[in-house]
């Protein structure tokens, strides 16, 4: 039987009080971090007493430490359901399916219905779905040379800048398989909303990304929320989204990130105020860039 709580060995209550040191928080910031009502669990675990794994976990998480390296003891493999233990692969299906399952409803009414201008009732999204086809290149980031110019086809002299007729598409979800970063740009109502949406219910259903749980964020909203709150943390944001949602165990989320067994769907970064781009276009670099395995596609809308 794995035992129900952990401490923080001598060690590594020091290096966890040097990383709660860097962040600059209280205990009651890192409890309200950890979705704690009271600071009291953080109180002890930095006392070396023992806490609630899970709060133990949750901990080293959120400072970014690795919790086997602080635990005093720590077992030998992770729990999982119940009292049973399994080995770490099996537990990151395990976790990926359970959380897939509590997000599938969710992910369904948010991402699998549209509400479309010049119909009176909602439709679904896959009664209208028709898969975008994308350009591996930005046109308008392709150049002709000088002779090219001179030659030019007068067919073709009002496309400079748009690109060859006949210049080679792939299908988006194809795009999406292959890149696991992926950055749409179109014109305004092109349909990258939608095709977000398409791949979070293709991901849902098991038919798209099929060992990753999808996350659906509307940029524009993380932002004022950030800003509201004078943070930008996606790990945050997404955690206390979750929380919401009924997932209140951080600690699961964060496994899943580091293992790579998340869909991240950001929305709308052409909709960011223009005062808070910089700061949301920091955070996606930085969370991408530490939670690299995961697959991530962003939209963005280009000028008209």
């Amino acid at each position: 039987m794995v035992k129900r709580s952990l401490q923080a060995t001598p060690a590594g209550i020091q290096q966890a009080k040097r990383s709660f040191t860097i962040t600059g928080w209280t205990q009651e910031d890192l409890a309200a971090e950890v979705n704690l009502k009271t600071r009291q669990p953080i109180w002890r675990f930095f006392t070396g007493q023992p806490v609630d794994r899970h709060v133990f976990m949750d901990i080293c998480s959120i400072l970014n430490l690795e919790w086997r390296e602080i635990a005093d003891n720590p077992p030998a493999e992770f729990p999982g359901l119940g009292e049973k233990s399994f080995p770490i692969n099996v537990e990151i299906e395990i976790l990926a399916e359970q959380t897939r399952s509590q997000l599938r409803e969710i992910i369904e009414n948010q991402c699998g219905i549209l509400q479309l201008l010049d119909i009176s009732h909602p439709v679904n999204i896959n009664d209208i779905y028709i898969d975008v086809n994308v350009l591996k290149k930005i046109t308008s980031q392709q150049y002709l040379a000088i002779a090219d110019l001179e030659n030019l086809d007068p067919r073709n002299f009002n496309r400079v800048g748009l690109g060859d007729v006949e210049q080679q598409q792939i299908a988006g979800i194809e795009a999406a398989k292959v890149h696991t970063k992926l950055r749409v740009l179109g014109r305004p109502g092109v349909g990258k909303t939608t095709f977000l949406k398409h791949l979070a219910i293709q991901c849902n259903q098991g038919k798209f990304a099929p060992h990753q749980v999808p996350i659906f964020i509307f940029l524009k909203e993380f932002a004022e929320d950030s800003r509201q709150r004078d943070k930008f943390n996606l790990d945050y944001y997404i955690g206390h989204k979750l929380h919401k949602e009924g997932i209140n165990n951080s600690s699961v989320f964060k496994k899943l990130l580091q293992e790579g067994r998340v869909l991240l769907l950001l929305d709308g970064l052409d909709e960011v105020l223009e005062n808070d781009l910089d700061e949301v276009l920091k955070e996606i670099r930085k969370f991408c860039e530490q939670y690299y395995k995961n697959r991530f596609v962003v939209s963005w809308a280009l000028s008209a």
